[in-house]
């Protein structure tokens, strides 16, 4: 379980494009989920931000906030 009030979001810095990985050291590009609306379409959805290193993804960031 993970658990992160509003407050303590709004304090956290804006998320970039891409974040050095605190596992190997290089840049990777943050990745974004799809939300499917209610016509239909889909578009990016920026509630969950992750990263992959070494085929692994790893949690970056919730409503473009930066968590690491």
């Amino acid at each position: 379980m993970f658990a992160i009030s509003t407050d303590e979001l709004n304090e956290k810095p804006i998320l970039r494009k891409m974040v050095i990985c605190k596992m190997c050291g290089k840049r990777h590009r943050i990745i974004y989920g799809k939300q499917t609306l209610r016509d239909g379409t889909e578009e990016l959805s920026t509630t969950l931000a992750f990263y992959k290193c070494n085929n692994e993804l790893f949690l970056a960031g919730i409503d473009g906030r930066d968590i690491r």
